[in-house]
């Protein structure tokens, strides 16, 4: 029998709550939360003897990522420079201390509950924002963070919790929609389209596996995005009446349906600057990848290496990131840092699968395992236009979530310890 220690339980049970409670609010009491409950759930672990008993799902594919890392930062350009950023990876252990501390369903819930109304407060907060300024491209919403791209982000992932949540739970929970109405109405308020579209892919999966006929609109959707985009199309949408004032374009006069407007025009007229800007830093990023194909050039290495490549525009000179998950690791840490990384989302949707397809009829698990899916297909989506997997406050909620299916009351033995 496991020895009982009350006290450490209960003050484990307190940080995860602080931790999920305060991370759309406060990173500092977010970090400490999570510092002060892994060291707790490692001190339990000992004094109760149970490490056999520890759950380490995806640990092979995490443990080759971190190794990646190391080698990256060794064969660095600058190792001094690049080795701070591997403090970063201690936000993996979020993943395994959900996991292992999480042991019933009932705390799982309760945990994903809180989540839901922080992230409901905070989006009230970040309308209150909207109704007391004037919202445009110059002047997003924030909300409750500094950066509206990280606020969008968390927004984005909890958004779709709730929607799996409401979709699969059972009986339905209608008091779901209000929260998800106020998360949606602040995520439009941000005007990050990378959130939007991450929101957007994430609910296309959770649609597609409740009535598997929103498959046969796959096919449809790419028709009608390959018409729209095409130059004799996009040169005749003209959304609203807007001039073309290049990438200073803050339309301070503007209201924030024209700005709205704006950036949904932007996405199919083809002068899309933040696009056209990403495209630059993409480009730059292959140059330096050329050069460093195999463990790239070390974290944050642009900031050293910008200069010995061409950059006409400067952009590569004022941003130094990629915005592209795939291409900054690709330059920081090369193939093999770039591969180990896909191997964990690969192996994450595998075990998804698995936990998915052994599960008995039960909807609210279904609304979990979905739940967390389809946070990760956002966060991998809108990574396509933003290094989003270097934010922490965005990496850390992501890391819970991704515990989330794996956490609680575990059936599944052989799923739930397998590394």
């Amino acid at each position: 029998m496991e020895k009982s220690l009350p006290i450490i339980d209960r003050a484990l049970i307190a940080t995860l709550f602080l931790f999920v409670m305060f991370s759309i609010f406060s990173i500092s009491v977010t970090q400490f939360a999570c510092g002060i409950g892994g060291f707790l759930w490692l001190l339990r672990t000992h004094l109760t003897g149970t490490w056999k008993n520890q759950r380490f799902p995806l640990g092979i594919p995490f443990l080759l990522f971190v190794l990646a890392c190391l080698v990256a930062v060794i064969d660095a350009y600058d190792i001094s420079y690049s080795y701070p950023s591997l403090k970063k990876l201690l936000e993996f252990l979020i993943f395994f201390w959900v996991i292992n501390c999480v042991r019933e369903n009932r705390l799982r819930d309760q945990l994903l509950l809180v989540l839901i109304a922080s992230a409901t407060l905070a989006g009230l907060f970040g309308l209150y924002q909207a109704w007391e300024t004037n919202v445009h491209i110059g002047n997003r919403v924030e909300g409750t963070l500094s950066v509206y791209m990280t606020f969008a982000g968390i927004l984005m992932m909890v958004g779709l919790l709730v929607l799996a949540r409401f979709l699969y739970g059972h009986p339905k929970e209608v008091w779901l929609l209000p929260c998800l109405g106020v998360i949606l109405a602040c995520l439009l308020f941000t005007l990050t389209r990378q959130a939007w579209f991450g929101f957007l892919a994430g609910t296309f999966f959770l649609l597609c596996v409740w009535q598997k006929k929103f498959l046969l609109t796959l096919p449809f959707l790419f028709a009608v995005l390959a018409f729209v985009s095409s130059d004799s199309i996009r040169s005749k949408v003209k959304i609203i009446s807007i001039p073309d004032a290049g990438p200073s374009y803050t339309s301070f006069g503007s209201s924030f349906s024209a700005n709205l407007k704006f950036r949904i025009q932007r996405v199919f007229d083809g002068k899309d600057e933040t696009f056209l800007i990403r495209k630059v830093l993409w480009l730059g990023g292959w140059e330096i990848f050329k050069d460093h194909p195999l463990t790239g050039c070390g974290f944050r290495c642009v900031d050293k290496l910008h200069s010995k490549y061409p950059d006409p525009t400067g952009w590569i000179q004022r941003i130094r990131g990629m915005h592209n998950n795939f291409i900054q690791l690709a330059v920081d840490t090369g193939v093999l840092g770039l591969f180990t990384w896909c191997g964990i989302w690969f192996y994450f949707f595998v075990m998804l699968y698995k936990r998915f397809a052994e599960l008995d009829g039960d909807l609210n698990e279904k609304g979990v395992i979905l739940g967390g899916g389809a946070a990760a297909i956002g966060f991998l989506a809108g990574g396509f236009f933003e290094t989003n997997m270097y934010d922490s406050e965005v990496a850390m909620t992501l890391y819970f979530i991704m515990a989330l299916p794996f956490s609680g009351d575990q059936n599944n033995t052989k799923i739930a310890t397998k590394k």
